[in-house]
């Protein structure tokens, strides 16, 4: 297929570029390695992922018929029942649409840097952040988990990138170009400001430890996933707050994600999906704490992405905001696989094939077994 050959041609070649002695092709190998993915998202069909032909391509023909930016900005088109309007999409998808059309690029030239903006970010990010381990490996987690999502949730993909990105400014204590990323990712997706409530999880999760003692048990080091358990419980169940909330800040385009005909209830589809990871990560919990500082981070977000899922129930879409969490996906499946092994080459490579096994179930099941974002099997247009 593909799609893995791709995959598996782009992690190679970025295992080569950290092992190169000479740091330029270091870089080419890289420069090639995230050229891959990109061409493969250029080359595809627009039934490759669904919003192909719900905004890109119609965008695309508003601007290839109109004479100016103004003119292209009026456009409108009827798709899913409804009118759709260029000047309703954020302004930096809207705009580079536009200059890559007036420049002559084609449909698939549109889709190409669309993933360049989504790729190299995830890279650049990783490669800041993950020094303690193996850049090929979270980026392996992006293409099996994260990449067939990313062909039809194209505008959300490049603000969720920007924000992995950003979250090497928190890391380093730079508060300002982390908010500065935000407002970037803002212009691709609104609904990035979610970056904000990320923030203050961040900060709260690395806060000092703490831990509780129940009978002769000890719940040790770090209570920040098990709270943000209880506290996204409540959100949970307050779900009309959030409501207001979102159509008082202008993003009332986002209540019907978390607003349905009925209310919400249990999706164990969803828990059994997240298990083995989680059994997992509570597993290597202490050894991860022990020598990764965010690893209480790292179980909060996974803690949410498992509770936003459950948002399905009420809408099929509210997944892109469990999305938002699971992204981080890519810098803590590395964690569980290094974290505390680096002595034990046994344990660490029981523990990557273990993560290996199910990433591959994952990718299987969720895009070629369900069909889910409808990108499966590749066309090329």
């Amino acid at each position: 297929m593909i799609y893995i050959a791709v995959f598996l041609m782009s992690c190679f070649l970025i295992w080569l570029s950290e092992k190169s002695p000479s740091r330029n092709v270091g870089k080419l190998l890289a420069f090639i390695a995230i050229l891959l993915p990109c061409i493969l998202a250029g080359m595809r069909a627009d039934t490759i992922g669904t919003d192909v032909k719900v905004y890109v391509e119609p965008m695309y023909n508003a601007a290839k018929q109109s004479t100016n930016f103004s003119s292209y900005m009026s456009q409108r088109w009827y798709v899913i029942w409804r009118y759709m309007y260029v000047d309703k999409f954020e302004i930096g998808f809207t705009t580079l649409v536009y200059l890559i059309e007036k420049l002559g690029g084609s449909l698939g030239t549109v889709l190409f840097f669309i993933h360049v903006l989504i790729v190299a970010p995830v890279y650049l990010g990783l490669k800041k952040m993950n020094k303690p381990y193996p850049v090929c490996l979270g980026m392996l987690v992006f293409y099996l988990l994260f990449y067939n999502t990313s062909l039809n949730m194209m505008r959300q993909w490049i603000a969720m990138s920007i924000l992995f990105y950003g979250l090497s400014y928190l890391i380093t204590n730079e508060k300002k170009k982390y908010f500065i990323t935000i407002v970037v990712a803002c212009l691709f997706h609104t609904s990035a400001l979610i970056g904000v409530g990320i923030y203050f999880l961040y900060i709260y999760s690395q806060m000092q430890r703490e831990y509780i003692k129940i009978a002769n048990f000890r719940l040790s080091d770090s209570l920040a996933p098990v709270k943000v358990f209880v506290y996204g419980c409540i959100v949970l169940l307050s779900l009309n707050v959030i409501a207001v909330l979102l159509r008082t800040f202008g993003l009332a385009r986002y209540v019907g994600y978390i607003q349905g005909s009925g209310s919400i209830y249990l999706m164990p589809n969803q828990i059994v999906l997240r298990l083995p990871i989680i059994i997992l990560f509570i597993i290597r919990w202490k050894k991860m704490l022990a020598e990764d500082e965010l690893t209480p981070f790292y179980g909060s977000m996974i803690v949410l992405d498992l509770l936003a899922s459950q948002l399905i129930s009420i809408n099929v879409y509210a997944f892109r905001i469990a999305s938002f969490f699971s992204e981080y996906n890519m810098l803590s499946y590395s964690a569980l696989v290094y974290a505390g092994n680096r002595k034990y080459r046994t344990n660490r490579y029981v523990a990557l094939l273990y993560v290996l096994a199910y990433m591959v179930y994952y990718w299987i099941y969720y895009y070629v077994i369900t069909g889910t974002h409808a990108t499966f099997p590749y066309m090329f247009a």
